[in-house]
């Protein structure tokens, strides 16, 4: 029982490699080809070579005299058959190094696109050295294991059973059952080192692959806080943390390179014990040396794939490992999709509705509760409160970054979860407080919100958002790179893009996110000027702790422990002096009042955060 179990699980383990072989599709023919090259090459070197060095052997061993062109052709008949073999095992091996290529491409292709789904709560518990690891390293461990199993498991079981006919035919010719006996045992006896090392490859294998997804996770941090790495001189310390995880990742990949190095010879021991055996009973039976020749050549031939498939068998465990983490990720289930029979939408008209909302991110309290409100078209709404108090989170929710825990987020009066998402997002216009550019020309991250645009309209587009003025100063102008992460632009310069972006998308929804928070005072009042024309027509939601944005607002939304607490224009709510809107405002002037509401203060640089840090650089002698 317990070995049957062993042998289905082996079985299932096999399986599990054959669903990816999908992405040779269009590759079938060359795929075909070279499972045929593999097939001659397995019976060439099985069979043919032994046969041949047999027949050849007896002719030069006889006594009678041969003629010449017997003799040349006996000569070069090896030469020939190994010609064949070489032949055979290049266009295998050229044709199935072309088709792993095609797979690589697929599986890194398809996690990125997995990546692209999944929810953002993966992000917060994934490291980025993780998903890269899963992306590189992996596929390329999963691509070279289907390529391994593709390559030697037609190439090296025919060998084998082609020369196990050989030993058979050759043995029978002698009418030799001990000879054969003794020859076929030896071959089998290195079966065991094969299963013993084995079970150990894959438990190395995946420790390996985790201590290089630490490597890459400490380079990553690493390049993402540079900056900072220089400023408080960690440079030293921060080698001497990425060489120890380094040594880590050595000492794992020995301890895996220990078990694969070990295989070869152990097989080549058995084999040389086998060899040693069949030529004693060679001696005591009298077997002619022709046929020992060709017996020697067959079991050496036999010896040779019984060594690749115990190379790949330890490939399939060390590919195991890979096809685990793949398939984590790959399996981790998209909780943000499409509905099975989405509502066909175009421009919105940008109408939002929560209805009796709640939402929790899974951990403590809810980040929202049970909020009602309506956003109307051609309107603009402030969300204003402490941070935690769920601004951000009303905003995620519009966007459907996560999927509301009780109750319906509805556009025009449709839940935006019968949406495509697609179609949700593109009727929204998101300016974030950190804008990410990508390593392009500046006109290519414009065009990030509409593809299509043309030139004359991203133009149109950086001129209403005041950025045409520094663009045009730059050497290359729209076709300067920005470098990575937009490197070469300052924090204004990449948050004029971001704006520039949401004018040229022209969505009847526009989120802005502390959008002039990197900007001094004379682009703010420039910006303001434009923002002035970007929320005509829509419906424009800010996160802003700046009052100053505050003029261009119709209703103010103040919020608390995830509920809506105060509502009002800024004008209304300025005047109430027991409200939380008025000790922000306040504060933010630098007037001291009784803290109001809240108790806990904005991480995102609100008055009261504000208000905190001053006193702590006050603190610091400044």
């Amino acid at each position: 029982m317990k070995f049957h179990k062993k042998f289905l699980n082996s079985v299932k383990e096999r399986l599990e490699f054959l669903k990816y072989f999908k992405y040779l599709e269009g590759f079938k023919s060359k795929f075909f080809i070279a499972v045929m090259a593999g097939l001659l090459y397995g019976i060439s070197s099985g069979f043919g070579i032994p046969v041949i060095l047999k027949i050849a052997a007896e002719k030069v061993f006889s006594v009678d005299s041969l003629p010449l062109y017997v003799i040349i052709l006996v000569s070069v008949s090896p030469v020939i058959a190994m010609t064949l073999r070489a032949t055979f095992s290049v266009i295998n091996s050229y044709y199935l190094g072309f088709c792993g290529q095609k797979v690589l491409q697929g599986l890194r292709v398809m996690v990125f696109d997995k990546i692209q789904r999944l929810p953002l709560e993966y992000f917060k518990k994934t490291a980025p050295g993780a998903l890269i690891t899963r992306s590189l390293s992996d596929t390329a461990n999963l691509q070279e294991t289907i390529i391994s199993v593709s390559q030697e498991i037609v190439k090296q079981p025919i060998a084998i059973c082609s020369a196990t006919v050989a030993l058979i035919y050759l043995c029978h010719r002698e009418s030799n059952g001990w000879l054969l006996l003794i020859l076929l045992l030896a071959s089998a006896a290195v079966v065991f080192p094969i299963k013993a090392i084995g079970k150990k490859m894959r438990e190395k294998a995946m420790s390996a692959q985790r201590a290089n997804e630490g490597v890459a996770t400490k380079l990553s941090h690493n390049l993402s806080a540079i900056q900072e790495i220089r400023a408080f001189a960690m440079e030293e310390t921060e080698v001497a943390s990425y060489r120890a995880i380094c040594d880590d990742l050595t000492k794992s990949v020995m301890r895996s390179l220990k078990y694969s190095v070990v295989m070869s010879p152990i097989i080549e021991v058995i084999a040389s014990m086998g060899v040693g055996l069949a030529m004693f009973f060679a001696y005591k039976t009298h077997v002619p040396p022709s046929t020992f020749i060709a017996l020697s050549g067959t079991l050496y031939l036999s010896y040779e794939p019984i060594k690749k498939i115990g190379e790949l068998h330890n490939r399939l465990r060390a590919g195991s490992a890979s096809l685990s983490r793949i398939e984590e990720l790959i399996d981790f289930p998209e909780k943000i999709c499409d509905p099975e029979k989405p509502v066909s939408v175009g421009r919105l008209i940008g109408n939002v509705a929560f209805n009796n909302v709640s939402f929790s991110y899974g951990e403590g309290a809810n980040a929202l509760a049970d909020v009602s409100t309506e956003m109307k078209s051609g309107r603009v709404y402030a969300l204003v409160g402490s941070s935690g108090a769920g601004k951000t989170t009303m905003v995620n929710l519009i966007l459907r970054f996560y999927d509301v825990t009780e109750g319906a987020i509805t556009i025009d009066g449709i839940d935006i979860r019968n949406m495509r998402l697609k179609d949700l997002r593109k009727n929204i216009s998101l300016v974030p407080q950190f804008p990410m550019l990508v390593n392009g020309t500046i006109e290519g991250n414009i065009k990030w919100s509409a593809p299509d645009a043309t030139h004359e309209q991203v133009v149109e587009a950086a001129r209403k958002a005041y950025a045409s003025e520094f663009i045009s100063q730059l050497k290359s102008g729209y076709d300067t790179l920005v470098g990575e992460g937009g490197a070469r632009l300052s924090g204004g310069q990449k948050q004029r893009i971001a704006i520039a972006r949401a004018f040229l998308r022209d969505a009847p929804i526009l989120i802005l996110d502390e959008a002039t928070s990197a900007l001094d005072a004379n682009s703010e009042r420039e910006i303001h000027t434009s923002i002035e024309d970007l929320v005509k027509n829509r419906t424009s939601i800010f996160i802003s702790h700046r009052f100053s944005m505050m003029s261009v607002v119709d209703m103010v939304f103040v919020l608390d422990h995830g509920k809506i607490v105060e509502i009002g224009s800024p004008s209304e709510l300025v005047q109430r002096r027991d409200s939380i809107y008025y000790s922000l405002y306040q504060k933010q002037r630098g007037i001291k009042v009784p803290a109001v509401g809240s108790d806990h203060t904005d991480a995102e640089n609100s008055p009261l955060e504000s208000q905190t840090v001053f006193r702590s650089i006050k603190k610091l002698g400044v």
